[in-house]
């Protein structure tokens, strides 16, 4: 009895693990479509400032 309840707590590890894994290289993939939230939804213009430490002068100058 105490061997099964061992091989059962093994074999939810390890399906705990691989599902793990599963999940994770699926958000790593492309078909995983999350909502860009740094993009204006209209004119998917980025929506903050920018995190150079150019001027903003300088940064306009570059996006033309």
């Amino acid at each position: 009895m105490g061997g099964a309840i061992g091989t059962a707590i093994v074999l939810l590890f390890v399906v705990f693990v691989l599902g793990t894994v599963a999940y994770t290289m699926f958000e790593l993939s492309p078909f995983a479509h999350h909502e860009d939230h740094y993009r204006d939804p209209v004119t998917h213009r980025w929506l903050g400032e920018s995190p150079h430490l150019e001027t903003r002068d300088e940064f306009e100058r570059h996006e033309r």
